[in-house]
């Protein structure tokens, strides 16, 4: 029975009576259905959904029938592409086994339908699972409509490292030479696939020539820039890159656009993690990937892929799954012009920061993280920032009374852990709710400091009131009480750029060292008689640094359980630093750079982890990184290298 008949029989069997001949006919449920899938098709995937759905709920639809679940099907199409893959996934599997049964007259739903499911995986970085569907989605397919879906094969091979990789654009380029009034951009679009399976297979040359022939095909070097033609032009600056031919490059490079954001907000990610070197990713670091991405306008990332690596499919995925979870402030995002933030590439490598301790405030948010947790439930503290933030936020503003106030204010409170730009007034509304909720005083406390810390403080003058608020806060009676926030405070006050060399800071140190309320080996008290040895050592009091070091209860090699950032005491840098080549083609950029600091405040082991654009400042920016000098971290033994390691952005600007 097709689905025509189907659904006119359903609704039939279960019509009440005919209305009035003077009133509007109502939609059929066929009708409705092909609404739904009509907007579907046309990309409309949000109104499709919306559509669908309420045909589901409809109660002429019966659960389980072979309509509910071709209604299911194409749903779950949709919600793929909006990116919402698990509920697709779910929606798919509940119906695609009938389609699969129904035979041909569904062959395209069934397509489609594993064509999601591959594109689902391919967002998991799961590139063998997208082979396996994509390949599945090509059987029955013939002529025009198997281009997409060699397309997306050739994406998911694209790190495999053998010919079967390259076979899906052979196919593709073999057919567009059978059909008509093929536009040479999909030619060009095809070519420029095989020349990234190849460039990632290391033949390098052979890449270039077909991005040579991509790129005569969509027209040459223009000053159009279009997301494809920039694209393309990215990997042809990559391969002349690779082949030693650097002003081609350069030239490439140029007519993309990139190296032209003037404001450096791009560069100032509130999160620009990368992987870890070591057996755990299988990444080495030397390991190298250019990885292309989009932000949305709420400072998330709309999508990473890896365009390049030698590394094959795990090290790709590490690397766009790394940058799947940068994030910028939202004013930030929105001041980066929007073709960039389409469309962006950095290259990067893995970091060897396995040393580097938590952060100062680690035992106190862990305090308030382990109240909170028995309140939240499980799906908060899962993957993903936004959709976490998005449950924290419906949790933590649903006043309708079937939320208790213990778990918005847990609620709240994790949301200023997971952003640290998220304003005061989350605190202000946290601690509004704690009488009701019940909540212990270090929660109070901590919710007290966490609005002190959320207030804005780009400035000196603000970065000083700030400074003078924390220890005015650290004093009152409530947290003065409170080891654990009080220490906390001052040490946060003492560290920052404006206090770090005043007097005054000293006794603040030396308050939470001797602080008898932590244990001798507690973390904040080790790193106040650290501190307080630093401070010694750079005056040349070796006895006073020693002494003070001994109280940390510190062996010669270890590093204090929690790291402050360095000091930097001089850079060295100047105008000579910036390439020549790159200004002569008005490049700007900034690298992102990681260094271990030595006890004498030298720099040693560095690299660069993230550069933009990609190629051009990688060598100058790791000249001046080996050029800064910091203040010196006292061992008192031969130990050369201090504990902490670094990471520190260089910004190359024309004005």
């Amino acid at each position: 029975m097709s689905l025509l008949v189907f659904l006119a029989a359903a609704a039939t069997a279960t019509a009440a009576a005919e209305p009035p001949a003077t009133a509007p006919k109502p939609a059929t449920l066929q009708e409705r259905f092909n609404a739904g899938s009509e907007l579907a098709s046309a990309g409309k995937c949000a109104e499709a959904v919306a559509a669908l759905e309420a045909l589901e709920k409809d109660p002429h639809v019966k659960p389980g029938s072979f309509p509910a679940l071709t209604i299911a099907v194409r749903k779950g199409t949709c919600l793929v592409a909006l990116g919402r893959s698990e509920e697709g996934e779910r929606a798919i599997a509940l119906g695609l086994p009938a389609l699969v049964e129904a035979g041909p007259t569904f062959g395209t739903d069934v397509s489609e339908a594993r064509r999601a499911l591959g594109d689902a995986r391919q967002e998991r970085s799961d590139r063998a699972g997208a082979a396996q569907y994509y390949r599945l989605a090509l059987e029955g397919r013939s002529g025009a409509a198997r281009l997409r879906l060699l397309g997306s094969l050739s994406r998911a091979l694209a790190f495999d490292g053998d010919e079967a990789a390259l076979s899906p654009t052979a196919e593709a380029l073999t057919l567009l030479t059978t059909l008509p009034d093929i536009p040479n951009a999909v030619i060009a679009s095809f070519r420029t696939l095989r020349a990234r399976t190849l460039l990632n297979q290391g033949r390098t040359d052979e890449a270039y020539k077909e991005l040579k022939q991509a790129l005569a095909l969509s027209g040459g070097l223009t000053t159009r820039t279009s997301l494809d033609e920039v694209s393309l032009r990215g990997d042809l600056a990559m391969a002349a890159m690779l082949m030693k031919k650097r002003d081609d490059a350069r030239l490439y490079l140029a007519y993309t656009g990139a190296g032209r954001i003037s404001d450096t907000t791009f560069a100032q990610a509130e999160a620009m993690d990368l992987p870890l070197c070591g057996s755990e990713t299988g990444l080495r670091s030397d390991d190298v990937a250019v990885v292309e991405f989009g932000i949305n306008a709420d400072g998330s990332i709309m999508y990473a892929r890896t365009v390049y690596s030698r590394g094959g499919p795990q090290v790709a995925a590490a690397f766009e799954q790394a940058v799947g979870d940068w994030y910028w402030r939202p004013d930030a995002a929105k001041a980066i012009p929007e073709f960039y933030r389409l469309a962006a590439r950095v290259e990067l490598r893995c970091s060897n920061r396995l040393g580097k301790g938590p952060g100062l405030w680690a035992p106190v948010n862990s305090r308030f993280g382990q109240w909170a947790a028995g309140l939240l439930p499980a799906q908060v503290q899962g993957p993903g920032r936004a959709a976490v933030l998005g449950t924290l936020r419906g949790i933590g503003e649903d006043k309708s009374g079937a939320t208790s106030p213990a778990m918005r204010v847990a609620a709240l409170g994790t949301m200023l852990v997971a952003d640290s730009y998220a304003p005061s007034l989350i605190a202000d509304e946290a601690l509004a709710l704690t009488g009701k909720a019940s909540a212990p005083p270090e929660v109070i406390n901590w919710l007290r400091m966490q609005r002190v810390m959320h207030t804005e403080k780009t400035g000196l003058r603000k970065e000083q009131a700030r400074s003078r608020a924390l220890v005015a806060l650290a004093a009152e009676p409530a947290i003065a009480a409170d080891a654990l926030s009080a220490d906390t405070l001052l040490l946060e006050a003492a560290g920052t750029r404006t206090t770090r060399r005043d007097p005054q800071s000293d006794a603040w140190v030396s308050q939470v060292a001797q602080d008898n309320r932590l244990s001798e080996t507690h973390p904040l008290r080790q790193l106040g008689w650290l501190a307080l040895a630093n401070r010694s050592a750079a005056a040349g009091n070796v006895a006073a640094a020693q002494a003070y070091y001994a109280k940390s209860g510190l062996s010669d090699e270890q590093c204090a359980l929690l790291s402050l950032p360095p000091s930097i005491r001089k850079t060295n840098v100047g105008s000579g630093d910036y390439p020549m080549s790159a200004a002569m083609m008005g490049f700007e950029g900034w690298v992102r750079l990681e260094y271990d600091i030595n006890a004498n405040g030298s720099t040693t082991n560095v690299r660069p982890l993230a550069a933009y654009p990609p190629l051009i400042f990688g060598d100058a920016a790791t000249a001046i990184g080996k050029g800064v000098q910091y203040d010196m971290s006292y061992r008192p033994g031969q130990t050369a290298t201090a504990c902490s390691a670094n990471t520190n952005t260089i910004s190359f600007l024309m004005h």
